[in-house]
């Protein structure tokens, strides 16, 4: 069950994803408190998926619209190969990323500046992967192996 149907998906609120997503990796490097949205997105993420599996990233993910809207024309359109679908991998993805966030929280000392610069960190590396998959592959590639969709799934609510 998707939340949002295709014409908030295809409408005027891709630019709005396609923004976000600049707003949150470039001025994360200048202003570390921005990266403190990455938690909220997770949170809404899990949120929403208490109404149907995945439902977050089909359609709210600002990541998924944006590879969309800013890959289409320049992707190779090639199919993912099947290895990068594998569950193992998957987890294996989501896995690093968190304990990438926790390792950086840690160090962090509670300091809410390096906090959100952890997340903003882990969002940046995600950002910049699902980029190369976009052009290597298809322009949502990155959400087969997406480590949100993956906590979404792992953690299902229905």
């Amino acid at each position: 069950m998707m939340v949002l149907g295709t014409r908030f998906y295809n409408g005027p609120w891709k630019w709005f994803s396609v923004l976000f997503v600049a707003a949150v990796a470039i001025t994360g490097f200048f202003w570390p408190l921005v990266g403190l949205v990455v938690p909220v997105m997770i949170l809404v993420g899990l949120v929403t998926n208490l109404f149907g599996r995945r439902s977050f990233c089909a359609g709210l993910c600002p990541n998924g619209r944006s590879l969309s809207f800013a890959f289409s024309r320049i992707t190779r359109n090639e199919a993912l190969d099947k290895d990068f679908r594998s569950p193992m991998l998957r987890r294996a993805l989501c896995a690093f990323a968190l304990f990438c966030a926790v390792n950086l929280l840690v160090r962090s000392g509670g300091e809410l500046a390096l906090v959100g610069r952890a997340f903003w960190l882990v969002y940046t590396m995600s950002v910049g992967l699902s980029a190369v998959l976009a052009i290597a592959y298809k322009p949502r590639s990155w959400c087969a192996v997406c480590p949100m969709g993956t906590l979404q799934d792992t953690i299902r609510f229905r």
